[in-house]
């Protein structure tokens, strides 16, 4: 029986191959996230005393949570989801949002109308359009 030939293996190759399989070993261990939808929110004052009010910063970042979580737009079948926001301030000095889906085609979904509060000292309360 004959030998077989001798393979040389190059000092360089056995480190690039490693790397390469571990990456794509990497790769396979991260599922994709099925339920990450993409947000986009546009928030429109009403007037000038919505738009200055002390609390509008703290309630956007509290009702953008709130909505990234809500169970309506986590289940929702739209990948993606653009909310239009109206704000004004009532009496009492409360902010209300009222957020409506940016593509019309889209607004009898659930997941497309809410209406949330917010204002100094409170918490922010997000109810969709069959929650009220």
């Amino acid at each position: 029986m004959g030998r077989l030939p001798a393979v040389r293996i190059s000092s360089v190759c056995v480190p690039v191959a490693l790397a390469a399989a571990a990456f794509l070993l990497s790769c396979s261990k991260h599922p994709e996230v099925e339920d990450f939808k993409q947000i986009q929110l546009q928030w429109n004052a009403h007037d000038d005393a919505a738009e200055q009010s002390g609390a509008k910063d703290d309630c956007v970042i509290d009702i953008t949570s709130k909505i990234m979580r809500a169970p309506a737009v986590v289940a929702s079948k739209l990948v993606e989801i653009s909310y239009e926001v109206e704000y004004h301030v009532l009496g009492n000095g409360l902010l209300v949002f009222d957020g409506r889906c940016s593509d019309t085609r889209f607004s009898d979904l659930h997941e497309c109308s809410w209406q949330a509060t917010c204002g100094v000292g409170s918490t922010s309360v997000v109810k969709f359009h069959n929650e009220r």
